[in-house]
This record gives C-alpha cells, structure tokens and sequence, in this order.
C-alpha cells in the first residue's frame, strides 16, 4: 500500500497516530514519520503493519475482542503482537548515528522521535533561557543552563538520552562535553501536540526516579504550567497559568511570569 493510500484509507477511518501505533503495533514516533513522509524508505515489516491495521473496516469499539468482527480483532492484535516480537531494541550509537537534522530520545530501548518546535515553542524556550542565564550571571550562580541540542544521561548511563527544551545543572561534575551525567536539578518541557504523553507521563515519572528536583510543564495551549519540585522524598505538586508569577525552586527570589512573553 503506497503513502497515499495509507493516508486516504487513515483519513476514511478517522484513526489518529496514537490509534494507529495501537492497531499496527508500530511505535508512535515511526508512525508519524512515515505518515509525514519524512521517512523515505520505512523498513518493509513497518509497512506490512501499517497496512494490515488500514485494510479492515473500523469496527464500533476499534476491534476489541467481544465487541463485534472477533476475527478482524484477532487479526489485527495478531499483527500487532508478531511486530512487538521484532520491535529492535535501540541503543544510544542508534541516536549517534540519526541523519542530520532528525532529533530523538532513547528511554528504555526504545526510540522518541522528536517534532520541530514551532515558533511559540521556541520563544518560551528562549525567554526562559534567558531570563535564567542572565540571573546566574548577575548572581554570580554556579549553576549551568542550557537549550537544546544538549543532552542528559538521565541516569549516568547510556539507558536513558532525553534533550529536554532547558536543563539547568548545578553539579559541575555532571556536565560534561557530550552532555548531563546524570539527574539535573531543574528541567523544562514545552508540551507539543506529539509529546503530551511524554511529558506528563512517560518522562515525569522517569524525572521523578532519577533525581531531578524540579520538572516544569509549559503546555501553551492551555497556557498552564505544571510545576513538580521534589525534595528529602517529599513530592509538591503546583499548577500556575501563564498570569502568574511562578517562584524557581533553586533560585526562589528568581520569578517567571510567561504572560510577559507570549
């Protein structure tokens, strides 16, 4: 089946990525980089997964057992079993060796392909940036802040490779040339429409074990920010909108207030 029809038949059946990935078996971020086309040459069991999930009729309840069409359920879940069997556990030469300009995240063997941020995305990114580099360097901080492209060795190992929008480190045996070695004390997300589960799952719990003492969560659209801070095992857990002044866990006399930037 050829991208067109993929993308016609996707279209019929009003399937998402995410419902995609779940019928196909096929990890999200591979989905939307051959649905985008920007993956020109997907491996052959990609396809076949792909097209076997587009090729049966959407039934009422997307094919689980019990509901209605048990042998296309049987089918699909089939499908999907059989590609998770030969699903490639992915190591960080795998991130090394990523074409250029194509970003990712390793957690766990598995690989996080990463969307381009959009303009909104990047000013907040850079307003905070900013706003912290210019604090430490009036404040004479110790403390390293930095954007993207910059990695974290989340658990000073090569397990876990995330590149979150700001890494702030004030261990100066963490940093190092090729990135973070080990947990940061303060990390930002910016929430995409193709990285909410990431964020506010998926990472957040990963964060939260590894030793970070501070996640903020900026999702733009709701203009809401989630603001954990975890210290001595104990978890606070804050949300603020874009209208507030929000306090910085390391710096507490530090305050954001994002409505002065978008």
């Amino acid at each position: 089946m050829r991208l067109e029809e993929m993308l016609r038949r996707k279209k019929e059946l009003g399937y998402s990525n995410e419902k995609l990935a779940e019928l196909s078996g096929v990890p999200l971020g591979t989905v939307q980089k051959v649905m985008s086309g920007s993956t020109k040459t997907p491996r052959q069991k990609t396809l076949e997964a792909l097209a076997r999930a587009l090729t049966v009729e959407k039934p009422a309840a997307y094919l689980y057992p019990g509901q209605g069409m048990d042998g296309c359920a049987f089918t699909l879940r089939e499908a999907a079993a059989e590609y998770r069997a030969e699903k490639k556990v992915y190591t960080i030469d795998d991130i090394y060796s990523l074409p250029d300009g194509v970003r990712a995240e390793l957690i766990d063997g598995q690989l996080f392909y990463m969307a381009s941020p959009t303009r909104t995305h990047q000013k907040i990114t850079g307003e905070i940036y900013l706003a912290v580099a210019s604090y430490i360097r009036a404040h004479g901080g110790e403390c390293e802040v930095y954007i993207p492209p910059y990695g974290v060795f989340l658990n000073a190992d090569d397990s876990i490779f995330v590149e979150p929008d700001l890494t702030v480190i004030c261990d100066p045996s963490k940093s190092e040339e090729k990135g973070c070695v080990g947990a940061p004390d303060w990390i930002v997300e910016v929430v995409s429409p193709s990285s909410k589960r990431m964020d506010y799952s998926i990472k957040l719990f990963k964060y939260r074990t590894a030793g970070v003492h501070e996640y903020w969560i900026i999702n733009p659209e709701k203009r809401i920010i989630m603001v954990y801070q975890w210290k001595d095992g104990q978890e606070s857990v804050e949300m603020y909108s874009f209208e507030d002044e929000i306090s910085v866990g390391i710096y507490p006399d530090l305050r954001i207030r994002l409505a002065d930037v978008v």
